[in-house]
């Protein structure tokens, strides 16, 4: 009997980090073109390099977060790409692959999406027509990145400089109601 009671109790402890748990929904690179054809859905593109430690600290800290994977999957498709990768990449008829910038060899993407400041963690929002927005380059609290998501989501950025949206952001009207579906 002991032995069914700890069982069942293990098998609860070990399921409830997973319950509830929203995770970022990552695009593959391979339905990019389509994803831009489709023209829906703004893109995310969260660009990393291995062994950084703020990397690390966005992923863990910031998008673990489960309204914030639930915000991204919503409103945008989001991609990721390793700053060192080589694969070949196709987005809008045209093919990256690698670059050398001073000694080391970037994506060629990932040096087009932030504009060569190889500086990691970088995030970058694209319109539905996968054209720039905005591309960050630091880590970024859980906090300060709900505002960003829905800054970039609502379209607020076409009408609202960010430091008047953000000492007026009120969660309710601005995150809650795009996860919700309302504008």
């Amino acid at each position: 009997m002991n032995l069914k009671l700890f069982s069942i109790c293990f098998l609860v402890l070990a399921a409830l980090p997973l319950l509830g748990q929203n995770k970022i929904r990552w695009t593959s690179w391979e339905y990019a073109n389509e994803k831009v054809k489709k023209g829906d859905k703004k893109f995310f593109v969260y660009v990393y390099y291995d062994g950084c430690k703020w990397c690390r600290f966005m992923e863990d800290k910031t998008f673990a977060h489960d309204h914030i994977a639930k915000f991204i999957n919503s409103n945008f498709y989001a991609f990721h790409i390793n700053a060192s990768a080589s694969d070949k990449i196709i987005v809008a008829d045209k093919a990256y692959t690698t670059v050398r910038i001073g000694k080391y060899d970037f994506h060629e993407l990932a040096v087009d999406l932030v504009s060569g400041n190889m500086s990691f963690p970088s995030f970058v929002f694209l319109d539905e027509q996968f054209k720039k927005i905005a591309a960050y380059d630091r880590f970024v609290d859980v906090d300060v990145f709900e505002v960003m998501l829905s800054y970039y989501g609502g379209d607020h950025h076409k009408k609202v400089m960010w430091r008047k949206y953000a000492n007026n952001y009120c969660r309710e009207s601005h995150f809650n109601a795009l996860v919700n579906g309302r504008p």
